[in-house]
């Protein structure tokens, strides 16, 4: 396999991108049209890469897997810095890969401990291993710890945090039954509906082993209601963020009204199940359904005693508008319940070119300045571009991409394994992302 070709101009900066996904594409034009960097891109599916590079010089797209590391050890050494879209499993072996080269690397997941514990390692190699820097997490955490720096300047004590991400369809575009629309990797939606999570109440951490029986309503202003569960972990951050042991912290997901039952309703359903692979062939849905929960009865009505509902009760009508209801063939053989779920999801639960994604980040900071109790509350909403880049893609590429050239040009100088905390990394990342529309609307008010 050729890895680059070797009539690059050598002065020019280069960029391996891993993976070719849904959010990809505004990191590459940046770095193709605005930085005139090189990029590769090494992905499974080469013809998303070509997509994404539409014809242009400056860019290669090469077959890689995931777990092909003897490749990814060849391809490194010849980047000057490694973006890595690929999922959170591929981490660990990535990074280290990294590190021996001596490459800086930036993820867009949530880090994992053995990431974390390479902090040592980086350093010594003098090379930025920049974590969670996307959407939720990433700008979610430079909006957070600028506030919260400048809280610390002006002698606040921080009483509670309560932090808010989603991806949504926009007002106009959520016309449909479940209130979602799929801007990122459907399965992993999925799987991280079936992840425990946590939240911290005057200091006490309050396990969410069930996401989904701890959602709850909140009100934003301007924006609506919505429902909120616990987003993962919370109490890794209260030392980054420099939070107090009696603290209130909380980081949630939000969905439109509805969506924490039906999935409450599918995780119960084992709908979300993932490593059994089961035998489709000649079966339909109806027939999936029925045997989802052993009836022999007409899957609605199978389904509707199950959770002991009526025929026409909203759940009944989410599953027969995906088609669950239908006497078709499941259309592939071999699959998990969760892919089942999945490709009808994708069918009807997909933007079109005309309508828009919603990315909203949203914080709530009360603080006490030695008796006078103010509420800080930070909020940014960005849009999708119809027949353009999604908001989503937007929120979790675009930061990646200008901390990627901060970097190379020597402006975040700051190594080892981090999180996008300092204020050399949000400062200059948060003020370039206004430029793109990207940017919080802030309110401080009094509290009684």
């Amino acid at each position: 396999m050729s890895i680059l070709p070797m009539n690059l101009i050598m002065d020019k900066k280069k960029i391996l991108v891993l993976g070719a996904g849904m959010v990809v594409k505004p990191a590459v034009d940046y770095f193709l049209d605005q930085c005139n960097y090189h990029v590769t891109i090494a992905t499974r599916t080469v013809s998303k890469a070509h997509e994404i590079i539409g014809g242009r010089e400056n860019a290669v797209a090469i077959q890689w897997d995931a777990t092909d590391f003897v490749t990814l050890d060849k391809l490194v050494p010849q980047a000057d810095l490694v973006v890595n879209f690929i999922p959170p499993a591929f981490q660990v072996e990535s990074t280290k890969i990294c590190i021996r080269h001596k490459k800086h690397m930036i993820h867009t997941d949530f880090t994992i401990p053995e990431v974390t514990a390479m902090d040592g390692e980086a350093k010594k190699a003098d090379v930025i291993i920049l974590n969670e820097i996307g959407e939720d997490p990433g700008i979610d955490h430079m909006g957070i710890k600028k506030s919260l720096d400048e809280i610390k300047r002006k002698g606040g004590k921080v009483i509670s945090l309560d932090s808010y991400g989603a991806g949504l369809p926009s007002f106009e575009d959520n016309r449909n039954p479940f209130g979602y629309k799929f801007s990122w990797n459907p399965k992993g939606l999925m799987k991280s509906a079936m992840a425990s999570g946590e939240y911290i109440k005057e200091g006490k951490i309050i396990q969410a082993t069930n996401l989904f029986d701890h959602f709850r309503l909140v009100d934003l202003e301007g924006l609506g209601t919505f429902e909120t569960y616990p987003n993962r972990e919370c109490a890794v951050y209260k030392e980054p963020y420099e939070l107090d042991d009696d603290v209130s912290f909380y980081r949630g997901l939000l969905r439109f009204t509805g969506w924490c039952n039906t999935l409450r309703k599918f995780i119960k359903l084992n709908l979300l199940e993932s490593q059994t692979v089961n035998n489709y062939e000649n079966l339909t849905y109806n027939e999936f359904m029925s045997h989802l929960v052993n009836s022999s009865k007409e899957a609605s009505e199978a389904i509707a005693d199950y959770f002991n509902l009526d025929t026409k009760d909203d759940f009944i009508n989410r599953l027969r508008w995906l088609g669950f209801f239908e006497d078709k063939q499941i259309t592939f053989n071999k699959g998990t319940n969760v892919d089942v779920l999945v490709d009808l999801m994708l069918k009807k639960m997909s933007y079109q070119p005309h309508e828009k994604d919603m990315a909203i980040i949203h914080d709530d900071i009360l603080v006490d300045f030695k008796g006078r109790k103010e509420k800080w509350s930070s909020t940014m909403v960005v849009n999708g571009i119809p027949g353009g880049d999604s908001a989503m893609a937007r929120t979790v590429s675009l930061p990646v991409a200008i901390a990627a050239r901060l970097i190379l040009e020597g402006k975040i100088t700051i190594r080892g394994s981090v999180l996008p905390i300092y204020n050399e990394i949000y400062n200059p990342v948060l003020e370039e992302l206004e430029k793109f529309g990207i940017k919080y609307r802030h309110q401080k008010r009094m509290q009684r």
